[in-house]
């Protein structure tokens, strides 16, 4: 396992999980409508968008080397 020193004590040391996350909260409306029975989208439009945004959720969540521990320095480090 590599170590990777970072002033962040988050996960933007990581922009791919970043992304993978902003993706993902596009599907936001569609969950809204669908847990609130607000039925306003085309049902086919609406399953092809999700599973869209699904694909790129998961391409860049391949794009995240797991195999880096992220350890967060001090200013003084």
């Amino acid at each position: 396992m590599k170590t990777e020193k970072t002033y962040d004590d988050g996960w933007n040391c990581v922009p791919e999980l970043l992304e993978a996350v902003e993706e993902l909260e596009a599907i936001d409306t569609f969950k809204y409508e669908i847990k609130n029975c607000e039925r306003s989208s085309n049902l086919y439009v609406m399953v092809e968008e999700m599973k869209h945004i699904l694909q790129n959720v998961l391409d860049k969540l391949d794009e995240v080397d797991t195999e880096v521990e992220y350890k967060t320095m001090e200013d003084n480090d």
